[in-house]
């Protein structure tokens, strides 16, 4: 399998350059140059397979003669030995033919969890082949980075760098976030937004000039991160149907990784019929999807915070399908989304989106209502993300007929000071990060990159 950039397909690489990486060298992400094609009894086949397993036909096109196949059964089996729960993702009945797909068993109890288990041990395996040593950055609002530092501590080939805004992360996170104790992290509190941690990661990833080391990006721009979200559709088309049965998904967008994935799960065999993508008051989104206007904006604090973003990366691969795979097509527009943080598409490709995606946006009153009405008629508890998806689910399915599948992305015990505000009480979760040795905190201004190039220089 060969890779090129959403902004140069000129230039081919393979899957090793693609785990090393963070973004392509002229700022776009690395996509496969063609989607492996499954017919739709090859998928019902594999209804008996265990999760690992699966994720084995699922993600082995992708990985191609990069890693042999006995060392990748492996590593896709010791990522999902993390998990609590046996099936890694189960399944829960929520309403008539609807379903949460449970995302958070993990180490750290979101659906971060599956991609980051994999990506470090696919950079640990690359790594040691070439006698190299990594630096594993990215930004994150709580759960994405407590992935990382969990997957990523006994790789003692990386150090890692997790930028957060200071006051854009809930408590329980930010707790644990200031809790890690670990030599080989190093943790960055930005005096800003999430979008504006993430600016500094891509700026830090694009002037790249520390040869000793490979730059990695623990953010969903890695391809990796796509690659662990495509099992979660396999599996639970699987588990409702064989693989035969047309079938709807609600994502919480926490990233835009989840629905490209989705979509090219479709594309690539799966009956998916309908993806609804579920907002908070943060509706960059949604705006994109019912009036084709995509724009950068200050993020609003909600009662989902891992919600509370307008940039989101994948949304350059997703255009990247949606016109074509034309990479001058895609620089263009995403030159232009740079420059002035704003972005229409081509209306025959925006349409071509439409009729696969659907998009609705949940107010913190309406997050409220669903979790207490859930819990109420169902003794089911969700957290305040899940809640967006079932409600845009159960609002906006288009077939009463297909089953609707949200991804239940965060664990409710992560939100059980907010559950217990609204008298659903849940035990607390013990730390997720245990300490091991020193960690270093920065407190840095969105601007300051000094403070950082003088880290990397002493590496």
């Amino acid at each position: 399998m060969r890779y090129v950039s959403t902004r140069n397909s000129a230039v081919q690489v393979d899957f090793e350059k693609v785990v090393l990486s963070g973004v392509a060298e002229e700022g776009g992400l690395f996509v496969p140059l063609q989607l492996p094609l499954f017919e739709s009894q090859d998928i019902a086949n594999w209804s008996t397979l265990s999760y690992d397993e699966l994720a084995y036909r699922v993600i082995s096109p992708f990985v191609g003669e990069a890693i042999a196949e006995a060392d990748l059964k492996r590593l896709l089996k010791e990522a999902g030995g993390q998990f609590r729960h046996r099936s890694l993702a189960p399944l829960h009945q929520v309403d008539r033919n609807e379903w949460v797909l449970e995302l958070f068993h993990g180490p750290t109890r979101s659906s971060k969890d599956f991609a980051a288990q994999l990506q470090a041990r696919l950079v640990q395996h690359f790594l040691r082949q070439r006698g190299r040593s990594g630096v594993v950055i990215g930004a994150t609002n709580g759960d994405t980075g407590l992935a990382a530092i969990e997957a990523f501590k006994h790789c003692e080939e990386t150090t890692v760098m997790v930028f957060y805004p200071e006051a854009g992360v809930p408590q329980d996170q930010l707790r644990d976030l200031q809790a890690v104790a670990h030599p080989r992290v190093h943790r960055f509190a930005v005096n800003g937004s999430f979008d504006e941690c993430q600016t500094i990661v891509t700026r830090l990833l694009r002037q790249w000039s520390y040869a000793q080391h490979e730059a990695i990006s623990f953010n969903s721009s890695n391809w990796v991160s796509v690659l662990a979200q495509l099992v979660f559709y396999f599996h639970a088309v699987l588990q409702l149907g064989g693989g035969q049965r047309p079938i709807g998904f609600s994502v919480p967008a926490a990233s835009f990784a989840e629905v490209y994935a989705g979509y090219i799960a479709q594309k690539m065999g799966l009956p998916i019929t309908q993806l609804i993508v579920a907002t908070n008051q943060n509706d960059a989104l949604h705006q994109l999807f019912q009036k084709n206007h995509y724009s950068r904006s200050r993020a609003n604090k909600t009662l989902s915070p891992a919600m509370d973003l307008s940039i989101f990366a994948n949304l350059e691969r997703f255009v990247w399908e949606l016109y074509g795979h034309d990479d001058q097509a895609v620089n263009a527009l995403m030159a232009g989304f740079e420059s002035n943080g704003e972005m229409v598409i081509a209306n025959e490709s925006w349409l071509q989106a439409r009729m696969i995606i659907d998009s609705y946006a949940v107010s913190d009153e309406q997050t409220l209502k669903e979790i207490t009405s859930l819990y109420r008629d169902t003794g089911y508890v969700i957290d305040p993300h899940t809640a967006t998806g079932v409600l845009a689910a159960r609002l906006y399915r288009r077939s009463l007929v297909a089953p609707m599948v949200t991804l239940g992305e965060i664990s409710p015990v992560k939100s059980a000071a907010l559950l217990g505000e609204l008298g659903i009480s849940l035990p607390m979760p013990q730390r997720e990060v245990a300490a091991q040795g020193q960690a270093q905190l920065y407190r840095i201004e969105p601007d300051d990159l000094d403070t950082i190039h003088a880290l990397l220089n002493a590496l």
